[in-house]
């Protein structure tokens, strides 16, 4: 019965550790995004976390090792990591406001709130090992069992937490959760005990229904100025929905991704939506549009507008994104207008017709598929364009300057596909700076000769419908045909795509 319940115990903290990085994830990303420096500094520092636990594990176990010492070393962390939630954002907030750097700011943060709880979770292991091995002879097969059966748990909390949790309870809800089982499983250390075991029990009870009662109770975090409409965690992001006397807003994490007027669904409030629609310009005879990334449908829903003939295919990773736009953001799908909860390679990989236009609208500030940005996929791409078929992009980069590597990057592996690259940045005339990160709208064309931009004008003058810049010359200002130096920057591909990097250099 003892070796079964250290078996537990050993499972259980294994299971806690690794949903803890798991759902450390959603704690970093409203304040650091989700790029790969967000996921180094959470497998570091719980890997820093573990490899201080272990010697510490082992060098306690060899000093009159006690079951009243191994619940100790459970208690400690849960209430530890029940605590997180009240702290976090605050904690979160001053890493970011000093701004210690795009790598520093996620592993700061993380070190703070995983490392001690996560050295004293890598403590149970080598502890445990010590109480179960009896005899010298069973130390091998003791570790070799106790550390499978923590690595079996470090399984099942990683895929019960990212395929489950996640989207169920909340972040907030779930490291309290860890932080109460941890303190409950100390309790399976009791009947070890020979001293005081109904006294502890009843102290350790306590203290698990008191905090209990403060997660039930406890007010929620106020997260934004506006009023919150929904916030909801998925598999991809932590969706937020706002609302003002004017417009309703959708965020992913922190960054805004769509904006809708109240009063007009179906107009383009940002700016970088009315650069997009410069697509029409370039193929106004266009019959059949794909859309990478939906948000919050802002743009499929004017071109069903202003084209009611047009076949429009939205394809959108995140099938909750989908649901929230149809709910919040007056998305309709219809003949025309389909939606497809899939990832967008993958889904123009299995498209058996072809189209008009592509328009790549999945990148964000801090993060970008880089699988919709290297050499292979704008092959497939142009192998899914028809003859005369253009592929937009909007990119959040500068277009020159160490801020616009991303965008040179993306240009420059464009270009070996395509003869014609066409640049804008989408800002406003009294923002004219183009080494400043901004929308970056890229156009590529199958077309041997290049359109002038007082032809691109005119063009959008004579179709406007709201589709573009209000004044129309602000695509003028807009343009870039300047020198686009790239030797700083690779060739994107399959197997090196080193986006994060370009995006914080």
């Amino acid at each position: 019965m003892v070796r079964l319940l250290l078996n537990v115990i050993v499972f259980i903290s294994g299971g806690v550790l690794m949903a803890l990085e798991i759902v450390g994830s959603r704690v970093l990303a409203p304040y650091f995004g989700s790029s790969i420096f967000v996921w180094g500094s959470l497998i570091s520092v719980v890997m820093a976390a573990l490899s201080l636990g272990y010697y510490w594990g082992g060098w306690l176990s060899a000093r009159e090792p006690s079951y009243a010492r191994l619940l100790t070393l459970l208690l400690i962390p849960g209430v530890l990591i029940f605590f997180l939630p009240f702290i976090y954002p605050a904690v979160n907030e001053w890493v970011a406001g000093v701004d210690f750097g795009s790598r520093l700011n996620p592993l700061i943060a993380s070190t703070i709130f995983f490392l001690l709880p996560g050295v004293f979770l890598g403590t149970i292991s080598p502890y445990v090992i010590r109480l179960a091995a009896t005899r010298l002879s069973l130390v091998g097969s003791t570790a070799g069992t106790l550390y499978a059966v923590s690595t079996c748990g470090s399984i099942c909390g990683t895929l019960l937490t990212a395929f489950y949790l996640i989207p169920v309870m909340g972040v907030s809800n779930i490291i309290h959760s860890l932080g109460i089982t941890l303190i409950c499983l100390s309790l399976l250390v009791l009947p070890m005990l020979r001293v005081q075991r109904v006294a502890l029990a009843r102290a350790v009870t306590t203290l698990s229904l008191v905090l209990g009662s403060i997660n039930m109770s406890w007010p929620p975090v106020v997260w934004a100025r506006l009023k919150t409409l929904l916030e909801k965690d998925t598999f991809y992001h932590r969706i937020r929905v706002e609302e003002d006397d004017d417009a309703r807003y959708m965020y992913f994490d922190r960054t805004l991704q769509s904006a809708m007027n109240l009063k007009d669904p179906t107009a383009l409030r940002l700016i970088y939506s009315r650069y997009t629609s410069l697509g029409m310009v370039f193929r106004p005879d266009a019959k059949k549009v794909l859309i990478i990334g939906l948000g919050g449908g802002s743009i499929p829903k004017k071109l069903q507008k202003e084209f009611p003939s047009l076949e429009i295919d939205v394809v959108e990773i995140d099938p909750e994104v989908i649901q929230i736009a149809k709910n919040n953001f007056n998305v309709r799908e219809s003949k025309n207008l389909r939606l497809f909860a899939q990832d967008g390679r993958l889904f123009l990989t299995r498209a058996t017709g072809q189209y008009d236009i592509i328009l790549l609208d999945a990148y964000y500030s801090d993060a970008m598929p880089f699988h919709l940005a290297t050499k292979e996929f704008f092959e497939l791409a142009q192998r899914k364009l028809t003859p005369n078929g253009i592929i937009v992009a909007n990119l959040i980069s500068a277009v020159t300057g160490p801020s616009g590597k991303i965008a040179r990057a993306f240009v420059k592996t464009q270009r070996l596909i395509f003869p014609q690259v066409y640049v804008f940045a989408a800002r406003r005339p009294d923002n004219v700076s183009v080494e400043t990160i901004q929308n970056v709208i890229v156009i590529a064309t199958k077309d041997k000769q290049r359109v002038d931009i007082k032809e691109i004008v005119k063009r959008a003058a004579s179709l406007d419908k709201g589709l573009f810049p209000d004044p129309i010359q602000d695509i003028g200002v807009a343009y870039y045909n300047g020198p686009l130096v790239d030797q700083d920057v690779p060739v994107l591909t399959d197997d090196y795509a080193p986006t994060d990097n370009l995006l914080h250099p």
